[in-house]
């Protein structure tokens, strides 16, 4: 760099990329939530935050929108149209002949699998068409048992199932149908397992009590990360380096391990007297220490994984916990004080837990800047619609128009970026501790004290200091205290809730007043998770204030009067406009970035729709068999299809603004569909909200998250829905085959406005 270019670096503050490079060995992943949290730490300016994300590709323009909801409407479509068929066979299985049966299953799978070599099975479609192809072939080898009565078990169809599937990943090189087999493959050894009991469903308690399952999972992974680093080196075969298979492999393996091990400590049953296949059940916690020494060699050294190394840590602390309630750890104080020490004791675990994970984060991003190794970057679908994109790179952007980085992060920042994954781990290491502290607490007031009057005010009156003291602590510089904090001040919560629903005789006004207080509370905390947890419960607190105020107008004999009409408006008023101001969040959240309130605000928006998701799962359970067991009334969840379609008609108003006529014109014509489906599926709704959310601000978990709720709430509506299967199976079929229309339409669109751009270039 010449002199010239040197002093205009110096007058801009802008680092070269030496110095950049130099200054991001601690950096975490590249990705939309590392960039918010520099910009949200003063690392760089909002403005340098607004191009990033248009560099990296994670602020969608219109080619990625078409391509999010193409995949989107062409997965949709083919679970749909498969569910239909499946429906459909059902139905028609007494009157269809033996031919038509077979037929019109083989059709299914002679179709896909021909469309999928037509259009290749690497490409999209391609592949959803071979996924189709290979879950088809399962009801296919049922249809052939069943007809020309073969005398194959069970277990035998699944076996021969898994073959097909094993063949068909090895010809189609694609991860889900790896995740196909291995979950037919589970079906067939626990059905293989227990083929001598009376149901094959009690065969499936035999697969987590043999050691060679364990084995034969290990083996799995061995071969998977063997492969992958085969294509790593040859650079071909790239959906092996996906990541999300072996996670969840080894997920499965972990916590299958770990159960397996804390049963036999805890003394759940006796290993010696147990059914065995070939192998001991004593080889177990020495096929656990050796595979937790393997693990931790291979994700640390030869393919640096910190999901897995969090896994393991998780495992281990569990299984640690295990052994020390055996040896009765702290029983001798009494009741009262082995809950208060045995709450330190998981505090003080999740604190060193949570040392151990970020020194790990830390090192590993910067070994990983040393390599500068080639970047596999996440598909489209998954927030990115750029590829080779990495932080030089980005620095040397940032630099050309002329924003700077910043040494020095914030002296407000306390905790560096972790992922989801090591946040919930923690987070589930703080409820622990919480519902110990909470437990010592009431033993400690109701037993020790022997308190019998006015309970309500003694809970009230102890979970105040709590609640503070939780707050002072969550102020600390170190990590135990910020842990020992969060759990105190969860118990402090709890304790006030609890307090309010019993000193108040309306149970609506306690929803109300505990909305205020989570409001109140949660600002004089300045927590992130403690606000993404106040957000949930005030809006689980309005919606239930809002269903006893209806309950109560009912009860009370006011069915004609203008008082039940208020309180029915009250619902749809409620989710529109905390709808619309999720949606606003989504298309104005540059004014929150630049300070720490941009975390603050991430865990409000994050919570509050997490809280309109929980409030419709309630409500499908409490119209479906589950009201005599909660026996609460929500009727306060009524109009959030409606406000989930507000909210997701203004984001189509906005985000459409600067692109084609044709574009604005195609959304538009949409919002009526939209209201129609909020009227009549409002989780279908509530799914799509979050789906635009979550690819307008590039978040890879909100995406799956939504994506597996959306599917569990089909399946739950559709399984629940009062109509004969010919009913189901035409309005599975024909959405379906809408779906699979609008992706058709989508790829047509998109084809042709790629030669519009190719043309005026």
């Amino acid at each position: 760099m010449n002199k010239t270019d040197a002093s205009s670096c110096s007058d801009m503050n802008i680092q070269s990329p030496e110095h950049a490079s130099s200054s991001k060995d601690s950096f975490p992943p590249l990705s939309r939530s590392s960039l918010s949290l520099l910009c949200d730490s003063g690392r760089i300016s909002p403005s340098a935050w607004s191009q990033a994300l248009d560099f990296c590709g994670f602020r969608p323009d219109g080619k990625a929108w078409l391509t999010y909801w193409r995949q989107v409407f062409l997965l949709g479509g083919v679970l749909f149209f498969l569910a239909g068929i499946i429906c459909f066979i059902a139905w028609n299985w007494d009157d269809m002949q033996p031919f038509a049966r077979m037929t019109l299953v083989g059709v299914i799978v002679a179709s896909t699998g021909i469309g999928a070599v037509a259009v290749g099975p690497d490409s999209r479609s391609g592949q959803a068409l071979l996924l189709a192809c290979g879950v088809a072939m399962g009801p296919l080898l049922a249809v052939f048992g069943q007809t020309y009565q073969t005398g194959a078990e069970l277990w035998e169809l699944f076996r021969v199932w898994t073959v097909l599937l094993v063949a068909l990943a090895l010809a189609g090189r694609q991860t889900g149908l790896w995740f196909a087999a291995w979950l037919s493959g589970n079906v067939f050894i626990a059905l293989w397992l227990g083929r001598n009991l009376t149901s094959p469903f009690d065969a499936f308690s035999q697969l987590f009590a043999i050691p060679e399952w364990l084995v034969a999972i290990a083996c799995a992974i061995f071969l998977w990360e063997w492969a992958a680093q085969r294509a790593v080196r040859k650079g071909a075969q790239n959906w092996l380096r996906s990541r999300w298979f072996p996670r969840l492999l080894f997920l499965d393996l972990a916590a299958r391990t770990s159960c397996y091990l804390i049963e036999g400590i805890l003394g759940s049953y006796r290993w010696a007297d147990t059914w065995q296949l070939w192998l001991p059940h004593q080889v177990v916690p020495y096929f656990a220490v050796a595979l937790a020494g393997l693990a931790w060699w291979w994700y640390r050294k030869k393919e640096p994984d910190l999901f897995m190394l969090a896994t393991l840590l998780g495992a281990v602390a569990a299984v640690l916990l295990a052994v020390l309630a055996e040896a009765e750890l702290f029983f001798d104080l009494g009741v009262v004080a082995a809950f208060l020490f045995w709450g330190l004791l998981v505090t003080g675990l999740t604190a060193g837990l949570a040392k151990m994970l970020l020194h790990l984060q830390k090192a590993m991003s910067a070994e990983e800047n040393e390599k500068h190794a080639p970047m596999v970057s996440l598909p489209s679908f998954f927030g990115r619609a750029r590829s080779g994109v990495s932080w030089q790179l980005l620095w040397e952007n940032l630099q050309a128009h002329g924003e700077a980085l910043r040494d020095e992060p914030a002296p407000d920042v306390k905790e560096p970026y972790s992922p989801w994954y090591i946040k919930l781990l923690l987070a589930l290491g703080g409820w622990l501790a919480a519902v110990l502290f909470m437990c010592f607490l009431g033993l400690l007031l109701f037993e020790t004290l022997n308190i019998s009057s006015h309970e309500e005010l003694t809970i009230f009156i102890v979970s105040v200091p709590v609640l503070l003291l939780g707050r002072t602590m969550l102020a600390g510089g170190k990590l135990f205290s910020r842990h020992f904090g969060f759990a105190l001040a969860i118990a402090g919560t709890s304790g006030i809730a609890i307090a309010l629903f019993l000193g108040l005789d309306s149970v609506m006004t306690a929803c109300f007043v505990l909305a205020a207080l989570l409001a109140a509370i949660s600002v004089f905390m300045r927590n992130v998770a403690y606000t993404f947890l106040s957000a949930i419960g005030i809006v689980g607190c309005v919606a239930q204030g809002i269903s006893s105020l209806i309950y109560a107008s009912v009860r009370h004999g006011f069915a004609d009067s203008a008082m039940l009409d208020m309180a029915l408006l009250l619902p749809p008023v409620w989710w529109v406009l905390l709808s619309l101001g999720l949606a606003c969040f989504c298309l104005q959240e540059k004014r929150w970035r630049g300070s720490m309130r941009g975390q603050t605000a991430d865990a409000w928006f994050f919570g509050a729709y997490t809280g309109m998701l929980m409030i419709q799962i309630w409500s499908l359970g409490l119209s479906y068999g589950l009201r005599a067991i909660l026996d609460l009334p929500l009727w306060g969840s009524g109009g959030m299809g409606l406000g989930a379609a507000a909210g997701v008609t203004v984001l189509i108003l906005f985000l459409t603004k600067k692109h084609s006529l044709t574009a604005r014109v195609a959304g538009m014509a949409s919002v009526p569909l939209l209201f129609a489906l909020g009227w009549y599926l409002p989780g279908a709704t509530l799914a799509l909200l979050g789906l635009v959310m979550a690819r307008q601000m590039g978040n890879a978990v909100m995406q799956g998250a939504v994506l597996v709720y959306f599917f569990a709430y089909m399946i739950f509506y559709y399984y629940n829905l009062a109509m004969p299967f010919s009913a189901k199976s035409t309005y599975l079929v024909t959405s379906g085959l809408v779906l699979l229309l609008l992706a058709l339409v989508l790829r047509v669109w998109q084809t042709k406005s790629s030669i519009e751009e190719a043309g005026r270039a």
